[in-house]
């Protein structure tokens, strides 16, 4: 298991750093994950800390509840979306969350974001849904519609939460990150093609 928690830590703390210096995500807001192979726990951003403030010394670990295992910080708020997209989808080993401003502004005027460039169309080869929650946090009684989501399209690899922002998913943090990145850029682009 160390050698998966080296790899997983590692994964982590790239994605934190090029995550906050690509600027889709300011202050304390937002959230990360790693899961840690082999087992039914995940690296969480600390809560209250931005992705640049992500470094070894506040490593966080959660299992898939929540729960803390290892560490003195506060986890992330959205663990319980990170541990159910864990449980559901074992092909999910990063979660990138941000609240990209683009996106959000998407999100209040569409029910999906078009791929309205080649780029986009090529690496995430359909729209990217938008998902109403009444809170903040997505919570275990409405964490099915993410599910349902996948259940419509099984290679997703990203959802907007209505108002909130881009929730990524890759093989690794670092796929998510760069998924993250794509979908705002192709929301920009797609918000100023609808407003002209």
């Amino acid at each position: 298991m160390y050698t998966e928690f080296i790899a997983a830590k590692n994964d982590f703390l790239f994605t934190a750093r090029r995550t906050y210096a690509s600027g889709i995500q300011t202050g304390t807001g937002g959230n990360l994950s790693s899961r840690i192979p082999g087992t039914e726990l995940m690296i969480v951003k600390p809560s209250g800390y931005t992705y640049g403030d992500c470094c070894e010394e506040n490593l966080t670990i959660t299992d898939f509840s929540g729960k803390l295992v290892e560490g003195s910080y506060k986890p992330t708020r959205e663990s319980t979306l990170h541990g159910g997209l864990y449980s559901q989808f074992i092909a999910v080993g990063g979660i990138v969350h941000t609240h990209s401003p683009y996106a959000i502004l998407c999100s209040l005027s569409f029910s999906q974001i078009e791929l309205c460039t080649m780029h986009s169309a090529l690496k995430l080869k359909k729209p990217i849904p938008i998902i109403d929650v009444e809170t903040q946090a997505v919570e275990a009684s409405e964490i099915h519609k993410v599910y349902e989501e996948f259940e419509k399209n099984p290679e997703l690899s990203a959802f907007i939460l209505k108002g909130h922002g881009i929730v990524a998913v890759g093989s690794s943090a670092r796929k998510a990150g760069q998924i993250a990145e794509l979908i705002e850029e192709t929301a920009e682009i797609f918000w100023k093609s609808q407003n002209k």
